[in-house]
């Protein structure tokens, strides 16, 4: 009898023992993430200039160029929803420790987006996400507009079931607020998360009905929601950010608490994890072409620590998933339907990348794409007889989005590079107006863009500037030849787009006027590179910063 009670007792202990290990061994979670997808559904097929010299191509052998990956090859094919539902549901099979996050930026972007105004990628995220952050482009077409598509109203379906988060915009009165939570708690292999969600209050990328309904302190309400997550018991905090890597970083060092930043809205493609101040920062580029992996470990003492991260890029390996195919060729034949060969047909090919980016060194600070607009809007008008002869034209660069790759160009590439603006009668984006505008007004217009990092873009019009201090020198500025500080009360007609005007009346308080064109911004950059055929775009100078130092050449040997 004693030695079988000793035998029970050996066993309780064993077992005991065993269960103490067990709750004493960290556990992990996996988080996948993406952000800023942009309406990307459908795959991204980009294809050179069709002559057995490709290899002579100037971006064919190019590793990185505005983000498009090489080697370039015949086939560029990447992208698309499809594509990352198939890595989400792989890294998740057979696996209960494993979160799907979106950082937010569903909307504008594509066809796709102007014929279906995202409800149809938000329905198709219900399966392969556990949560999104809103990004400020849900908001472009205004408040009641995302709560129709948010209910299904709109498109006249169910509505969409997957939890949506913002925690700085005060909602209270309007149909949003039973729709858009704060904060969820997900209970993931026994750990329980909670996540959170923040929005970039940068003015310039809302209307004045979501602007006044800002926070207006982003750490407190950061705290608010930590304190109230870790009052629920959740074990893991994780922030759904779509404020930039910049403002994740500041969140990082100012906001005690949050384990994970999943960040968005800066489009950055990280080659690693950041951790800062015990706080571990990823984000994942844009437009489905990545997907994040974070595995990350609880520790006993209930600190989380990075174990790795990883980019999976959604290219041609990638077998897109059968199930969703047929829906996505659905949503094809409807853009086709309404605007055309848009996937198909080649308006125009480009020499070489046609980039998106500030020039890394020297003083150029006008784009490709910049230059590449802005002469497309002046062009438009110039052939409208009717229309006052326009001096110059605007742009902003954050009011174009992607570069378009060399090779063979389709209307899907032009509408991503300029995508933003939403008019109903035509599905298209802004359209251009012609702003009669004295030189005192376009000195003062130059100098904010300059002292708010705006990087104005131009045509017909050269101005320098220096970034230390934060201003234009008014001496440089010209348009066409003659010097506007010697002429501040001559009238410029300029034409930029109803974006671009909206933000430049309100800095002149209302005082401006628009001549309408009827013309599309989209469909100014289609017939200008139709028109080109062949085109070639770089930085040549029209932008100068000059606080960098100037290029040189290189040393001959």
């Amino acid at each position: 009898m004693k030695r079988q009670t000793g035998r029970t007792l050996a066993v309780l202990v064993l077992v005991l023992g065993l269960a103490a290990m067990g709750l004493a061994q960290p556990r992990t979670l996996t988080i996948l993430h993406a952000n800023d997808s942009h309406s990307a559904l459908l795959p991204m097929s980009h294809q050179p200039y069709p002559t057995p010299f490709t290899w002579l191509w100037p971006d064919y052998r190019m590793d990185w160029v505005d983000g498009f990956r090489g080697p370039r090859g015949f086939d560029r094919d990447y992208a698309g929803i499809a594509r990352m539902s198939t890595l989400i549901k792989n890294l998740k099979r057979g696996k209960s420790n494993v979160l799907a996050l979106h950082a937010g930026d569903v909307f504008v972007g594509s066809f796709e987006f102007n014929a279906y105004l995202g409800y149809p990628e938000l329905k198709i995220m219900e399966g392969l996400y556990d949560a999104m952050s809103l990004g400020n482009h849900e908001f472009d077409l205004k408040m009641d507009t995302l709560a129709g598509i948010i209910s299904g109203i709109i498109p006249g379906g169910p509505p969409v079931t997957l939890p949506l988060l913002n925690a700085n915009i005060n909602l209270d009165g309007h149909a949003l607020a039973g729709m858009i939570r704060k904060s969820i708690i997900k209970e993931i292999d026994g750990v329980k998360v909670g996540i959170f969600g923040l929005l970039n209050e940068d003015p310039f990328n809302y209307g004045a009905e979501v602007i006044q309904r800002f926070s207006g302190d982003i750490n407190h309400v950061a705290d608010m929601q930590v304190s109230a997550l870790e009052a629920a018991g959740c074990q893991v905090i994780i922030c759904l950010s779509h404020l930039g890597t910049s403002g994740d970083l500041m969140l990082a060092d100012d906001v005690a608490g949050i384990d994970v930043i999943i960040g968005g809205h800066s489009h950055e493609e990280f080659r690693k994890a950041v951790v800062r101040g015990g706080k571990i920062i990823v984000q994942a580029g844009s437009h489905n072409r990545d997907l994040g992996e974070l595995m990350v470990k609880l520790q006993p003492d209930g600190t989380v620590k990075l174990l790795r991260w990883k980019l999976h890029e959604a290219d041609k390996t990638v077998r897109p998933d059968p199930l969703l195919e047929p829906q996505l060729d659905a949503l094809r034949e409807g853009v086709v339907a309404r605007f055309g060969p848009v996937y198909t047909e080649t308006v125009a090919t480009a020499f070489r990348t046609i980039s998106h980016e500030l020039p890394s060194t020297g003083q150029y600070r006008d784009v490709p794409l910049g230059n590449l607009v802005t002469d497309a809007m002046r062009q438009a008008v110039l052939a409208v007889p009717d229309l006052p002869p326009v001096d110059c034209a605007f742009d902003a660069l954050g009011y174009t989005e992607f570069g378009i790759p060399a090779g063979r160009v389709v209307g899907n590439d032009i509408l991503r590079a300029v995508p933003y603006g939403y008019d109903p009668a035509t599905g298209l984006g802004f359209k251009l107006v012609i702003v009669p505008m004295p030189g005192q007004i376009i000195l003062g217009g130059l100098d904010f863009a300059v002292s708010n990092s705006l990087y104005a873009q131009v045509s017909g019009l050269t101005y320098a500037y220096h970034s230390g201090a934060g201003h234009i020198i008014p001496e440089t500025v010209m348009i066409n030849g003659e010097f506007v500080a010697e002429n501040l009360g001559k009238i410029y007609f300029v034409v930029m787009s109803e974006g671009i005007f909206s933000f430049l009346d309100t800095l002149a308080g209302g005082q401006l006027t628009a001549i309408p064109t009827g013309i599309s911004e989209y469909t100014a950059v289609h017939d200008y590179m139709k028109l080109l055929g062949f085109v070639f775009y770089k930085s040549e100078g029209r932008v100068l910063d000059l606080a960098a130092p100037a290029a040189t050449a290189p040393v001959k040997r």
